[in-house]
């Protein structure tokens, strides 16, 4: 089995000052360059004694110090923790007693107290960090600045210093310190769900993580002349083993405008893009009355549902030869099917049709209408739970002519009477309503009736007029083509933006309960 590093070192070797990546600012690092960093993040950090099983907590922006940093504590078998420094105190908390790290590397702003100065005149903006600098025991490294109220650090930069006497990974160093690991071993753990006393963490291990990266360069089938527009470690890792070069998207946070400039400056040819950034970008071409860079060949869409009539739409601003697939995974098991725009916006059947499952795994059905899966890009377990042979996705499915269709949640339920609602069957429907951006159906629990109540909330597309759209959506759930179910006919229909949850944007319903003190049955 190739060892990554290997590969890095070839392609390094060959041309030394091919661009690797074009980083957030416009910035160039070359091949040479960044084999050099990893090389010498690799070696500082095991003077430093990073041993294998060591435990990273993780939080620096996408780029090539990003990447150094990951590959180079892969390389010495430690354990990588994405972390969302988003999340509230207290869930933190848990999850910091649950993965126990021992090592710390994150943006400077991140690090600093949550009681100092720079701390309470964010909050007074409106943000708020989880406090990553008081992680106990922790051995702090950052990226950036210093700032006031951050413990004691030492800065990235100078790990990713090259030293005398430490060749770059273009010589033959015999850095092969990855391949003597057990595959088994755990490569990177990310949190997903669970409660303040509960939390859930996914632990993957360095064989699931090859066959990852392994599916994803088999479905995208990258060349090194390929210009890859990526923030994902998982999909930044096939483009730079094969020499293309990665484009990481500008700014901290995903702008459609600066996007499609530098897809256009870059000459782009393969772009992974969320739902929601997917979303942002019709709307800018849309607004401009253009189109996709022609140089784009390739769009994968994932983290979130992606709708027929959404693609619809964006097939309008996609040139004719891009081809684009929506990628269906979660973080148990990624990816787990695809399919392409035309065949699902083609097909005309009940449910969300989510594509053929991908080689290396096999799905089931079981009694209770769920999708399990198994195969090679398995996650090991739970942190802290036994191990597991196969993951129950929670979506309730169908096989048909061997393509996976989505019908609903298995706990994303409202009983009503005698009724099963499954919402993600009547959502595409009001999606299809024109001036509709997305839809959600939740159930509120009435205890006077012991019965739950529909309610619908229906999130507007930019300067649509609420009270026209109301009335256009009760009209079309009533009556017509888009017509739901009597048993499904919403108690009450509400026009309000949708609250999303985390990097994948999807629709948040327990904080969308929260905000209209809506009860549950569970």
């Amino acid at each position: 089995m190739t060892n990554w590093i290997d590969t890095l070192r070839q392609h390094a070797s060959s041309d030394p000052r091919a661009v690797a990546i074009v980083e957030r600012n416009g910035a160039r690092v070359t091949r040479g360059e960044l084999s050099a960093q990893i090389s010498a993040a690799t070696t500082a950090l095991e003077a430093s004694g990073f041993t294998a099983g060591d435990k990273a907590l993780f939080s620096i922006r996408p780029g090539a110090t990003a990447l150094a940093l990951v590959l180079a504590i892969h390389e010495l078998g430690g354990v990588l923790l994405p972390f969302d420094p988003g999340v509230a105190d207290a869930l933190f908390d848990s999850r910091i007693a649950l993965l126990e790290p021992r090592w710390v590397f994150a943006e400077s702003i991140l690090l600093i107290s949550p009681s100092g100065l720079v701390a309470r005149l964010l909050r007074a903006r409106g943000l708020h960090f989880a406090p990553l600098g008081g992680v106990a025991g922790a051995r702090f490294f950052h990226s950036g600045p210093r700032l006031p109220g951050m413990p004691p650090s030492r800065p990235v930069r100078s790990l990713l210093r090259p030293r005398r006497g430490i060749a770059p990974l273009s010589a033959d160093t015999g850095m092969d310190r990855g391949s003597d690991l057990d595959p088994s071993s755990p490569a990177f753990v990310v949190c997903t769900s669970g409660t303040t006393s509960h939390p859930k963490a996914v632990v993957h291990s360095r064989q699931s993580l090859r066959a990852i990266v392994s599916a994803v360069s088999a479905q995208v089938a990258l060349g090194e002349h390929d210009v890859v527009f990526a923030r994902d470690l998982h999909l930044m890792l096939p483009a730079m083993l094969v020499g293309a070069r990665i484009v990481v998207p500008p700014g901290s946070r995903f702008h459609a405008r600066g996007a499609l400039a530098v897809m256009e400056r870059e000459t782009v040819s393969h772009a992974f893009l969320v739902t929601r950034d997917c979303r942002l970008l019709l709307e800018e071409c849309m607004r401009r009355g253009r189109k996709v860079p022609s140089s784009v060949r390739s769009l994968m869409i994932g983290a979130a549902p992606v709708r027929a009539p959404f693609l619809a739409q964006l097939a309008t601003v996609l040139p004719l030869h891009t081809v684009a697939w929506c990628v269906y995974g979660t973080t148990e098991v990624l990816p787990v099917a695809c399919v392409s725009l035309a065949e699902k916006v083609a097909y005309a059947g009940v449910g969300d049709l989510v594509g053929r499952v991908l080689p290396g795994l096999t799905v089931r059905i079981d009694e209770h209408g769920q999708l399990c899966v198994r195969g090679d890009r398995m996650f090991s377990g739970y942190a802290g739970e036994p191990p597991v042979s196969e993951h129950a996705t929670g979506d309730l499915a169908s096989l048909c002519d061997g393509r996976i269709v989505l019908l609903g949640r298995c706990k994303d339920m409202i009983i009503r009477g005698e009724y099963n609602i499954y919402p993600s069957l009547y959502e595409p429907l009001v999606e299809q309503v024109p001036g509709v951006r997305r839809a959600a159906m939740i159930g509120d629990f009435d205890e006077v009736s012991a019965d739950e109540r529909v309610i619908l909330v229906v999130e507007p597309e930019a300067n649509v007029d609420a009270s026209l759209l109301l009335a256009r959506v009760t009209r079309a759930v009533r009556e017509g083509p888009l017509r739901f179910d009597s048993s499904a006919q919403p108690d009450r229909i509400l026009i309000a933006a949708l609250p999303e949850a985390g990097r994948s944007h999807k629709v948040d319903k327990s904080a969308l309960r929260r905000s209209l003190g809506v009860a549950s049955c569970a």
